[in-house]
């Protein structure tokens, strides 16, 4: 992959002419040699010469070298800065070794002017350039007087100096038997009486790219700006503190329709174009074509689709797809965490239901895997009769219809099993027309702040759950606080949160490997990276490299996410369980009349 480093130009010449330009390879050389990390380009584009060159510089104490690399019989050349890489107190030196191929010599020089201006620099006369060059004296005068034209100065001392200052130096030497290392001595002194070392170009790092495939337009456009709006806040606070190891960090956006296959392919393909080292997604309705782009493509890759499906095809080919992580836990835990909630209001006589009847209404997504199998089994230990209701085309309208029908069947809860916000307010706002005595459980599209502006305060009572939620305890608050402050709304309860939490998660992975452009080295590092954040813990060691939920998947909390309940009250989100996460208790919704009159008092 090509990265661009840019290093700042001198200041501008008349002939338009900046020495220093974006490096096509640029490399640390440790202190025995080696390339010990790779910032541009890759290893075997840099010359075994040009290395061994820098690595004779960087034990010689030399701290900033320029020169052209062009060997003999070469049509190309190469600008090459080594310049000295800081370092901890009694940690071994390294430099960095950056090249860019030129189009043309620098100033319009031609090779062998290039070549009369490299022996002018170190102090040959015009004899012994004749000699080494093997050419006529006055052909060498006609040379320099073209040279000092093209330079635009008046005489050979005031040539050298430029020549020395700008790197316009042939190496290997004109003519052979030039001892390179006591060249660049010489010209590190010449340097020094035309121009301060401070001013050196210095070596800016290339930023660490995050790219994002968000949608900012069609049906989950809401839930996309609270993913991006979380995403900025997060960099922004990783580059106050001074970046990865001397780099920024970079947001590059594409925006994406979740439902548009094709566009979705052309913008993850963008961003692998633009030089992404990792790749985020929400969810979209084709992740299992997203997870097959980024396992070609072998950039780390962390998505938020909670779906089974994927995390199994990780499980089940390790090679292929062992760079691509989900951030979230899997959707088969949403049943049996519905009949577990049911069981439970029940149990503690918190709730009274209208007969022993369940269902779980399932989506048209085929990639979706709500856990009925474990359902069915929790159902028939805790005395309730499941059943599954199929909705064959998404849109509001069949959800509007579907709530008509099972408002007149009046089961005693109803499961939405849908994650858009069209189709769960359809649904609601039809049942609540005329409710019947049926509590209503969704899942996570209540965690978008568009539900709640559509819904107004009629959703009140409305209990629903989300695999990834934002927490409520002092960490999460702090993060409200923030994104509040900085784009002057509350953020939602999952979304932002996962895509704060997400950038965290991938600074600490880049920030613990010695090179973060390696994506081998990356994705080791997500693997077993432990990170806290807002929505709770990521942790990737486990066959699906997906986040694990409690309960259920586990019964330790400090290595998962909590699968939170949430009940919507005066127009706040509540934590009913788990414990210790909860900060509220269930409050029977309005509509229940059995619940409220077996607590003996009027319903509101």
């Amino acid at each position: 992959m090509l990265v661009r480093i840019l290093i700042p130009s001198p200041p501008a010449r008349d002939d338009g002419y900046h020495l220093y330009m974006q490096a096509h390879f640029m490399v640390v050389i440790d202190s025995h040699g080696a390339i010990a990390s790779c910032e541009a380009g890759e290893p075997e584009d840099v010359p075994s010469e040009v290395a061994e060159i820098a690595h004779a510089l960087l034990r010689n104490g030399v701290v900033h070298s320029t020169f052209i690399w062009m060997p003999e019989g070469s049509v190309e050349a190469c600008s090459i800065a080594v310049s000295q890489a800081p370092s901890a107190p009694g940690s071994p030196s390294s430099v960095y070794l950056h090249g860019t191929w030129l189009r043309a010599l620098p100033h319009g020089l031609t090779n062998r002017e290039l070549d009369v201006v490299t022996l002018l620099a170190f102090g040959l006369t015009s004899s012994s350039i004749a000699e080494r060059l093997v050419i006529a004296e006055r052909t060498v005068t006609t040379h320099i007087d073209r040279v000092l034209r093209k330079l635009n100065v008046s005489s050979r001392t005031a040539a050298a100096v430029l020549a020395i200052d700008e790197g316009i130096v042939r190496l290997p030497f004109p003519g052979g038997d030039g001892e390179v290392l006591e060249l660049l001595k010489l010209g590190r002194s010449i340097r020094g009486a035309g121009k301060s070392q401070d001013s050196a170009p210095k070596t800016i790092r290339q930023p660490l790219v995050i790219g994002a495939a968000l949608p900012l337009r069609g049906t989950a456009a809401a839930d996309g700006l609270e993913m991006v709006r979380a995403s900025e806040l997060a960099i922004e606070e990783i580059n106050q503190r001074g970046g990865i190891d001397g780099r920024s960090v970079r947001l590059e956006l594409v925006s994406v329709d979740i439902f548009d296959t094709t566009g979705v392919q052309r913008g993850l393909a963008t961003l692998a174009e633009r030089g992404a080292d990792v790749i985020t997604s929400g969810y979209l309705a084709r992740q299992d074509l997203a997870h097959e782009f980024m396992a070609d493509s072998g950039i780390p890759y962390l998505h938020a689709a909670t779906l089974d499906v994927m995390a199994q095809l990780v499980r089940d080919d390790p090679a292929r797809y062992g760079r691509i992580f989900q951030v979230c836990a899997s959707d088969l835990n949403y049943a049996p965490r519905f009949l577990e909630m049911m069981t439970l209001l029940r149990d503690r006589r918190q709730w009274v239901p209208s007969s022993r009847r369940l269902v779980v209404v399932e989506a048209a997504w085929s990639d979706s895997d709500l856990g009925l199998g474990v359902a069915s089994i929790l159902a028939e230990q805790n005395g309730w009769q499941l059943d599954i209701v199929h909705v064959e085309s998404d849109g509001a309208e069949s959800w509007a219809r579907l709530a008509d029908q099972l408002r007149t069947e009046e089961p005693a809860a109803i499961m939405v099993g849908n994650y858009l916000v069209d189709d769960t307010v359809a649904f609601l706002s039809r049942f609540l027309e005329d409710p019947s005595d049926t509590l209503v459980y969704s899942l996570y599209s209540p965690s978008v702040p568009e539900f709640r502006e559509r819904m107004a305060g009629s959703a009140d009572g409305l209990l629903w759950a989300t695999v990834t939620g934002t927490y409520s305890d002092g960490h999460a608050r702090a993060f409200v606080s923030k994104y509040r402050d900085r784009f002057g709304v509350t953020p939602g309860r999952s979304h932002a949160g996962i895509s704060y939490d997400r950038v965290a998660l991938i600074a600490r992975a880049w920030s613990s490997v010695s090179n973060p452009r390696d994506p081998k080295l990356v994705s080791n590092q997500l693997r077993q990276t432990i990170h806290r954040g807002v929505n709770g813990v990521y942790y990737f060691e486990n066959a699906s490299q997906s986040a694990q939920t409690y309960p259920g998947e586990t019964t330790d909390p400090s290595l998962a996410q909590a699968h939170l309940v949430f009940q919507i009250q005066n127009g706040r989100q509540r934590i009913l369980d788990p414990a210790p996460y909860a900060d509220g208790t269930f409050v029977p919704p309005p509509w229940l009349t059995r619940t409220w009159s077996a607590l003996g008092v009027t319903r509101p």
